[in-house]
């Protein structure tokens, strides 16, 4: 490498040594009525992906609102948390990830009555999402379950149906798209996978709306796409439950049952004892955390070449920039 050519790489991050790589920086969009252990799982399952990651706490501004929107409303206001409205296009992310919340058994029009500050808000933000990643200033954006749905609808039609019981358990998946970059490394094209909703989308509305915005079926679920791309592999919807562990599940059986009555449903394919050894169980849980661990690794690696490529200047500009370039060529 010639000098000028040295002098840029040290310089400049486009050039840079894996070892002078900047750390990822994470737009963590908390909407979640268990706050706090929605942003330990995530910044858990962030870290484990990516040690090194800067990740930037947001809530929605309606949270300081009454009445209350969050169960954990006082938690989404400490100082800790910010409003996204202060962050989302105004600093540069390489990926923002927007949490769901437990609003599934309401259909948007009864949600917007119920809460309307929160429903204007959401859609608000959607359209900051797409925006801000279509201009660079995200890298990619990824939406978790119920948010995923709302977004479906917000800006691209689709809307949702209410499943008469929840739709919970383990469920089969396959690989549609097993040379995607989001599923580099599972070690299988089928595999079980929990989900844990109310709400469903027509499969064939949700397939040619994504084929329509320049997306991908990457994984299909019991009732449809579980996690596809749209608007060129920028976004990802994700709609069941890689990060869930051998007990979460029954931890959610055993708060349906207190809060609906013991009639409530057992979860679909799942059978938990957490007084006993559940070998087979264990091995679908270890083969899901393996698959977890490479997704959110692969989410953050996409992430960060998306937002790398897209303010990334040319040759031209980087030469100029250091001097290395005469004006003749400038």
């Amino acid at each position: 490498m010639s000098n000028s050519l040295n002098r840029v790489a040290a310089l400049s991050p486009v050039f840079a040594k894996p070892s002078q790589i900047r750390p990822t920086r994470v737009a963590l969009i908390n909407i979640m009525d268990n706050a706090a252990g929605t942003e330990n799982h995530f910044v858990r399952t962030i870290k484990k992906a990516d040690p090194n990651a800067e990740i930037t706490l947001l809530r929605m501004a309606c949270t300081e609102e009454d009445p209350k929107y969050f169960r954990e409303q006082e938690y989404l206001l400490s100082p800790r948390y910010k409003n996204w409205q202060t962050e989302i296009g105004v600093k540069p992310f390489d990926i923002a990830i927007l949490t769901g919340i437990d609003r599934g058994t309401l259909p948007y029009d009864l949600l917007a009555k119920k809460f309307p500050s929160f429903r204007e808000e959401a859609t608000a933000l959607f359209h900051a999402l797409r925006e801000n990643t279509h201009s660079g200033m995200i890298g990619h954006t990824a939406l978790v379950c119920w948010s995923g749905f709302a977004l479906m609808k917000d800006l691209y039609d689709v809307d949702k149906g209410i499943h008469a019981q929840k739709f919970y358990g383990l469920y089969p998946h396959t690989i549609q798209e097993p040379r995607h970059p989001l599923v580099n490394g599972f070690a299988d094209k089928e595999i079980l996978i929990p989900h844990s909703r109310f709400s469903y989308m027509d499969d064939e509305h949700l397939r040619e709306t994504i084929e329509d915005h320049c997306g991908k079926v990457v994984l299909n679920g019991p009732d449809g796409p579980a996690i596809w791309t749209l608007e060129n592999d920028r976004m990802t919807c994700f709609i069941n439950h890689l990060e869930y562990s051998i007990d979460t599940l029954h931890r959610e059986y055993q708060r349906d049952v207190a809060k609906r009555g013991p009639n409530f449903p057992a979860p679909h394919n799942y059978n938990y004892n957490p007084n006993a050894e559940n070998p087979e169980l264990e091995a679908v849980f270890e083969e899901l955390s393996d698959a977890c661990d490479h997704f959110y690794r692969n989410l953050l690696g996409i992430a960060r070449d998306q937002y790398d490529a897209a303010n990334k200047p040319s040759m031209a500009v980087q030469l100029a920039k250091y001097g290395l370039l005469s004006r003749k060529h400038g």
